[in-house]
């Protein structure tokens, strides 16, 4: 556990956490993650690589000193390209989830060359293209997600995130996620900046130019961001992998931490 100091547009201060070695394999979270989302995944991956995985801007315990309000995915991967550079990581596997997946497009695009391969999970490119959630749904994350929800609120949320199977059967994963998103929680004003930036997010013509090894993943049953997201993202990524994490939805790697490790595994080691 450690924080890095960095310039990324303005000072910041990156905590981060690595386990394991060989490799490097940085991991990027989500809309709301912090490093803690990565449960049991984490320590399954960093049998074989290098894990580093840190806090977003704007999240847990990353300060932001020189704050200029941009929560775009491009401004998140500049300060991506700040950790690798403070850590003396010439170039990694990159892996995005969510949000993160969408940081590590543009990470990969504006720097092929420190990116050894990329893994895209559970996202979209964005644009017109893409598929949308449900109406209402997205506004059911945000909500449950905010200072002050309600019980109701954040199990409506909840179940945007998790296949229902494992809601009823394996309620120690629900818990385990709800527990860390409630120790550290995100301002109204920050839900708001990072769904501008979402919004905005567009790379639906530029993902085709993509020339590493790339692996896009995804739980069968995602509502929050539907599964079909990732077909086309496979389909229109020259050479890219597609696996299909069955019985899982948007947060498919806590659901099924073996599967999802052994698939992103066997992608990495063949790269």
């Amino acid at each position: 556990m450690s924080t890095l100091s960095a310039e990324s547009g303005g000072k910041i201060e990156i905590y981060y956490e690595e386990e394991g070695s060989g490799g490097s394999l940085v991991m990027v979270g989500g809309f709301t993650s912090t490093v803690e989302v990565w449960g049991k995944l984490r320590p399954l991956l960093a049998e074989k690589h290098r894990v580093v995985m840190a806090d977003n801007r704007g999240s847990g315990r990353t300060r932001v000193l020189e704050d200029d309000g941009d929560r775009a995915p491009g401004r998140f991967a500049m300060d991506l390209l700040a950790l690798m550079d403070g850590l003396g990581i010439e170039r990694a596997h990159i892996l995005g989830a969510s949000m993160g997946g969408m940081i590590a497009q543009e990470f990969a695009l504006r720097h092929p060359a420190r990116t050894r391969s990329l893994t895209i999970a559970g996202s979209h490119f964005g644009g017109a293209d893409k598929v949308d959630a449900a109406p209402g749904l997205r506004e059911i994350r945000r909500r449950g997600g905010s200072p002050g929800a309600t019980d109701e609120e954040r199990r409506a949320a909840l179940e945007t995130i998790f296949h229902p199977d494992i809601i009823r059967d394996r309620p120690e994963i629900v818990e385990f996620y709800d527990r860390n998103k409630r120790a550290f929680p995100h301002s109204k004003e920050e839900l708001e900046a990072r769904t501008r930036g979402i919004e905005a997010f567009d790379l639906s013509d530029r993902v085709g130019s993509l020339e590493m090894p790339v692996l896009v993943i995804a739980g069968s049953h995602d509502v929050l961001v539907p599964t079909e997201n990732s077909r086309l993202l496979a389909g229109r990524i020259p050479g890219a992998e597609l696996f299909i994490v069955e019985g899982t939805g948007h947060h498919f790697y806590s659901e099924r931490p073996e599967a999802s490790a052994r698939a992103i595994l066997d992608f990495l080691s063949k790269h």
